[in-house]
């Protein structure tokens, strides 16, 4: 058991060299999560592009067009 405990912490302060500075790492995680951002960014609103134009109406339950909610409220615009 001992042999077994001494090779396992032998292999273990073996240095292993990494490929590149320990910074890099972090700049390109960094840079990988902004490329990922500005994929989702792009899709944005793209929901509203294929909705069907009548979805809005039915959702809130009014007719068709732009009506007021109440005298105060003219419109949606």
């Amino acid at each position: 058991m001992s042999m077994t405990v001494t090779r396992f912490l032998a292999e273990e302060a073996a240095h292993r060299e990494l490929p590149m500075p320990p910074w890099m790492f972090g700049v390109i995680a960094l840079l990988a999560f902004a490329f990922l951002l500005g994929l989702t960014w792009s899709f944005r609103g793209t929901s509203q592009k294929y909705a069907p134009p009548t979805a809005h109406s039915e959702q809130h339950g009014a007719p068709e067009g732009d009506t007021a909610h109440w005298p105060e409220h003219p419109g949606h615009h």
